[in-house]
C-alpha cells in the first residue's frame, strides 16, 4: 500500500506521479482523485474530533478548578454538559473510523508506483 503522503501535495507528495503510474498500468486514474478526496474528508473529520477532545479537556479542567474552590453547583452543571460532549465525541470517533477505513480500502486498490524504466503493461514482451 502506498504512503498517503504521496497523495498530499502540501506534504511534499506528487499525485501526478501516481496518476502516471496508474496510466502505465492501464488502471483507472480517477482512483487517485478519489483517494485525495477521501483523505481530505478524513482529515477534516479528524480535525473536528480533535476540537471536541480539546473542548472536553478544557471542560474537565474547569470542573476540577470549580471543585477545588468548592463551587459544587457550577461543577455539576459542567459535568452535565460533559455528557453531551462525550456523546458527540463518540459519534465523531465512529465517523472518523468509518472515513479512515473507506480511505484505506480505496488506497489498497492503487498499485505501487511503476518505475520509469518499466514499459507500459501492454507493451511488455511475452515470455
Amino acid at each position: 500500500m502506498l504512503d498517503i503522503n504521496l497523495f498530499r501535495a502540501d506534504k511534499g507528495g506528487n499525485p501526478d506521479i501516481i496518476r502516471e503510474s496508474q496510466r502505465s498500468r492501464f488502471a483507472p486514474v480517477e482512483l487517485v482523485d478519489e483517494v485525495i478526496a477521501l483523505d481530505k474528508a478524513w482529515r477534516e473529520r479528524q480535525f473536528e474530533l480533535d476540537k471536541i477532545r480539546q473542548e472536553l479537556n478544557a471542560t474537565s479542567k474547569k470542573i476540577g478548578k470549580l471543585k477545588a474552590s468548592k463551587q459544587e453547583e457550577e461543577a455539576k452543571k459542567l459535568m452535565e454538559s460533559t455528557d453531551e460532549i462525550k456523546k458527540s465525541l463518540a459519534a465523531k470517533e465512529a465517523e472518523v473510523q468509518e472515513a479512515k477505513s473507506t480511505l484505506d480500502a480505496k488506497l489498497t486498490t492503487i498499485g505501487n508506483i511503476v518505475h520509469a524504466s518499466v514499459p507500459p503493461a501492454g507493451l511488455r514482451a511475452a515470455p
